[in-house]
């Protein structure tokens, strides 16, 4: 057993853990006294499975994983096809995004954005990088819009986002030129454009509306940005302490273990534990950089890239959330929010960094 745990690096375990235990507390703290009052420990299993999960795959070595990947890829697009078949799919708030699995509700898409940055990594892993041509690029941008738009059919268009943070590795490989950026920033105006008129559903645009002006409808569409700035405002400079936020404790503050959890934190911790926080999951993504910089291969690089690039698009987009500087996507934070699939992703992700890192320093 104690070598199964060598494989793991404490710098980036030990705020992993830490962070583990300030989520299960805050969920514990904002479910107190609702009929989700035991989600808490729910979510503590998950967590332990993740734990074994990332300890076990920590274990097999990286080019075995890599050498895998494009049958994990096919395996993701089967499950995000299967969700959108009548009666495999399940239909939960008017989006059908999850399949039922032993009982339980799994979202295959939080899944295929972790197989899909595993097989790009492995794809462009491949040749050097002089030696990619715009061939080569364009496979591979397909091999991301592809899983993005069966996830955006469901829909669910916070889900489709989180992919982009793969498309990042392109410029890390070949050069941020200019031309890439006027032609990035074109594509996506264009893209703008055309999801707004043809692609995003009222409710949607509803969200970006709510974005540019919370005070329109404080008791409408803009309710929970208001409830969530006034619990973190509340939360002063050293908090409310546990399980004594007003906000919280009397259920102004909305889906409060998953969505707003963060909200949660700041009001009971203040703004002493919010930097505490953002500092551990500074150490978090700065960790997977170094161990990327480290590997021997350019896919274990480029793994480590993109999986510091989702860790860290999901936590800005969250906190910008809660406090109100971007729209509410239903992007969850990492370690912190409840769910079972995105707890087992964030942790198969982590158990490949700590290979690499485990392999590279066997060598």
């Amino acid at each position: 057993m104690r070598e199964r745990f060598r494989a793991l690096d404490p710098y980036l375990l030990v705020p992993i853990l830490v962070l583990m235990f300030m989520g299960t507390l805050t969920i514990f703290s904002a479910s107190r006294g609702t009929v989700q009052s035991s989600i808490w420990l729910k979510q503590s299993l998950w967590n332990l499975i993740g734990f074994a999960l990332m300890l076990f795959v920590s274990r097999v070595r990286p080019s075995r994983i890599f050498n895998w990947s494009a049958g994990f890829y096919i395996l993701g697009l089967l499950l995000l096809l299967a969700v959108l078949v009548p009666g495999i799919g399940k239909t939960i708030g008017g989006s059908r995004r999850w399949i039922l699995i032993a009982g339980q509700t799994f979202q295959p898409s939080e899944l295929m954005k972790w197989l899909a940055l595993l097989f790009v990594a492995h794809r462009l892993g491949t040749k050097p990088p002089d030696y990619l041509r715009a061939a080569d690029l364009l496979g591979i941008t397909m091999l991301v819009v592809f899983p993005m738009l069966l996830v955006l059919k469901q829909p669910d268009l916070g889900m489709t986002l989180s992919f982009l943070p793969i498309f990042m590795l392109i410029p890390v490989i070949k050069g941020l030129r200019a031309r890439w950026v006027a032609l990035g920033l074109v594509a996506v105006s264009i893209f703008g454009v055309f999801a707004w008129q043809k692609v995003l559903k009222p409710y949607q645009k509803q969200r970006v509306l709510t974005f540019l002006n919370p005070n329109a409808d404080l008791q409408g569409k803009g309710y929970q940005i208001n409830q969530s700035r006034i619990a973190i405002g509340a939360g002063g400079f050293f908090g409310q302490g546990f399980t004594a936020g007003s906000q919280t404790q009397l259920n102004f503050l909305p889906v409060k273990t998953t969505d707003f959890v963060f909200s949660v934190w700041a009001e009971e911790r203040g703004f002493l534990g919010v930097l505490m926080a953002l500092g551990l999951f500074g150490m978090v993504l700065n960790r997977i950089l170094e161990i990327g910089r480290a590997a021997k291969t350019h896919a274990e690089t480029y793994f480590c890239i993109g999986a510091a690039c989702l860790f860290g698009l999901h936590i800005f987009v969250n906190v910008g959330m809660v406090v109100g500087i971007l729209p509410n996507k239903g992007i969850v934070l990492p370690f912190f929010s409840a769910g079972g699939s995105s707890t087992l992703s964030y942790f198969l992700g982590l158990g490949v960094i700590m290979g690499v890192h485990y392999r590279t320093k066997m060598k």
